[in-house]
């Protein structure tokens, strides 16, 4: 009977053992830094983005610039052209003036332009300065969090370790017949399979027993199982 009481324990560590091992991936710390590494990731991606962005924009403004430049050129040849004297032909004049007008404008709307993009970048820079501030913000609140997270799973992982002694211990003291028959139950049922009896009911599915299972249970050497879940009846009182 002593021993049976013993597999009954060795059921019951073992239960939560694969509790705590069911637990150690959801421990609020730890899902509290899953969250913060997500947060993290996306400040970090959208500084990465703006960043990017803002580098593109600074390549839009260099070459607008550059045609900027050949558009000055291009308006400085045609009025020294146009004031040089050489053309006397009324037409030819009046054509080249028109060359003038449409260089000036789109020089204009070019210079237009570039200052839009100007203070686009302007506020752009700020924002990415946010940016980075909120991402190194982040990144302290993760670091922070996975070392609060590692230690609680140190101590849940010690604290597993320590169980798992306990049933090996335990194991080395049980009936060697009797662990390999609590395996194959175990296997049969998926789940509990030695069910600690008190008061005449069976302590996993509750029913109540017939009296002379008491007798048979208090019997050296004879295994009685419950005849409703198939449990192995441990005399609990």
């Amino acid at each position: 009977m002593e021993q049976l009481r013993l597999l009954w324990e060795l059921q019951e560590i073992e239960r939560e053992m694969a509790q705590k091992e069911k637990k150690l991936p959801n421990l609020a710390s730890v899902v509290e830094y899953k969250q913060l590494k997500r947060d993290y990731l996306n400040a970090l991606k959208e500084h990465k983005d703006a960043e990017e962005k803002f580098a593109k924009e600074q390549k839009k403004l260099k070459y607008n610039e550059m045609e900027l430049q050949n558009i000055s050129n291009a308006l400085g040849e045609l009025n020294a052209e146009l004031y040089s004297g050489k053309i006397s032909n009324a037409k030819e004049l009046e054509s080249l003036e028109k060359k003038v007008r449409s260089k000036e404008k789109e020089k204009s709307d070019l210079e237009e332009k570039m200052l839009i993009l100007m203070e686009k970048l302007e506020r752009d820079e700020d924002k990415i300065t946010k940016l980075k501030n909120k991402e190194e913000g982040k990144k302290e609140l993760l670091q922070k969090s996975n070392a609060l997270a590692r230690r609680d799973i140190e101590n849940a992982k010690r604290e597993l370790n320590l169980l798992k002694a306990k049933r090996d211990e335990l194991i080395n003291t049980i009936d060697p017949h009797l662990v390999k028959k609590y395996k194959e139950l175990r296997a049969r049922l998926q789940g509990r399979c030695i069910s600690l009896v008190k008061k005449n009911f069976c302590g996993v599915c509750n029913v109540s027993l017939p009296s002379s299972f008491r007798a048979r249970m208090l019997t050296p050497g004879e295994l009685v199982f419950c005849e409703n879940c198939g449990c192995l009846l441990v005399p609990g009182d």
